[in-house]
């Protein structure tokens, strides 16, 4: 079960039969501009994984939490010898105990620490340096089975979401190879350490939006730069002026200013020449214009639309 076609994937279908992949995303290609987003991945050589596994000829399922039932029967019909999961949501036993070898999971931490479903976000929140690969066994717990192979990665400062996963998800390309050897030879892994008062936990966040997240109050200026980094994009819905700004996709870029320009916390978006300003209590946070076809078709489109009166 996996979000994306990375690096682990990509091993795995070189070394291993892959008798199926699974995602809780039910992606899909709805509409031109959702068609048009899967011809620009795969135009960039990063396909969706409906794309990825359609070319390869392998089943795909679309998980859902109220339909477990249906997910076992699938792995049933399928006889896989091992279930392995990475940023897939909580599995029930009638699952994760189904496969020969039951079932492991590729975590981006060293746990125990940040255990649950955010573990980068939270690593980002809290200025972490150091953070790493953990692949374990999957239990009745969130995280908590015997570890098989962990190893730490520093963690950049200013990185996006995405470039996090892919610094980790090579890594844990490289530690999986060797847990599936593991696996096969028997091995029964370490017993994880108990948390204590000071672990981390790392909740999924209840917001839409990582902006609606974010203190603009009480956080200091760096904390909100990493979050908004880690984001890469700031969202279209949120505050982006009308007319040519709303054609193109905004990528959050450096601190360049710390003088105090809101008299209270929030954040307002300024049009200054050809780049927006992020402004806060805090400072100015600049937004670079980037092109990306699917927003410039939705942002034409909103262009055209007549305007209701009344």
């Amino acid at each position: 079960m996996t979000p994306c076609p990375g690096p682990c994937l990509s091993m795995v279908a070189r070394q291993h039969a892959l008798v199926g992949v699974a995602t809780d995303d039910s992606g899909g290609c709805a509409g031109v501009s959702g068609l048009l987003r899967e011809v620009w991945s795969g135009l960039r050589g990063e396909p969706s994984l409906q794309l990825w596994a359609a070319w390869r000829g392998i089943p795909l399922h679309h998980y859902r939490r109220e339909r477990a039932e249906a997910f076992a029967d699938w792995l049933h019909r399928l006889e896989p010898d091992l279930l392995v999961t990475c940023k897939a949501p909580l599995l029930p036993a009638s699952v994760f105990t189904l496969p020969r070898h039951g079932a492991i999971n590729i975590h981006y931490s060293l746990l125990p620490a940040y255990r649950g479903g955010s573990p980068l976000l939270w690593q980002v929140v809290n200025g972490e340096t150091q953070g790493g690969v953990t692949i374990h066994y999957i239990d009745a717990g969130i995280d908590t089975g015997p570890v098989l192979r962990q190893a730490p990665l520093p963690l950049p400062p200013g990185a996006t979401a995405g470039q996090l996963e892919h610094l980790l998800g090579k890594l844990a390309a490289t530690l999986l190879a060797d847990a599936l050897a593991a696996v096969a030879a028997g091995e029964q892994g370490v017993a994880l350490a108990r948390p204590t008062d000071q672990t981390v936990f790392a909740r999924n966040i209840e917001q839409a939006s990582l902006v609606d997240f974010i203190d603009w109050d009480d956080w200091p200026l760096e904390k909100i730069w990493r979050v908004l980094r880690f984001m890469a994009f700031w969202p279209a819905s949120h505050g982006i002026p009308p007319g040519w700004p709303r054609l193109l996709r905004w990528r959050v870029g450096d601190i360049v200013s710390r003088d105090a320009v809101l008299p209270a916390g929030g954040w307002r978006i300024d049009t200054v020449g050809r780049r927006l300003l992020l402004r806060t209590r805090r400072g100015a946070i600049e937004l670079r214009p980037s092109i990306h076809p699917p927003t410039l078709l939705r942002g034409w489109r909103g262009l055209r639309r007549p305007l209701r009166c009344g």
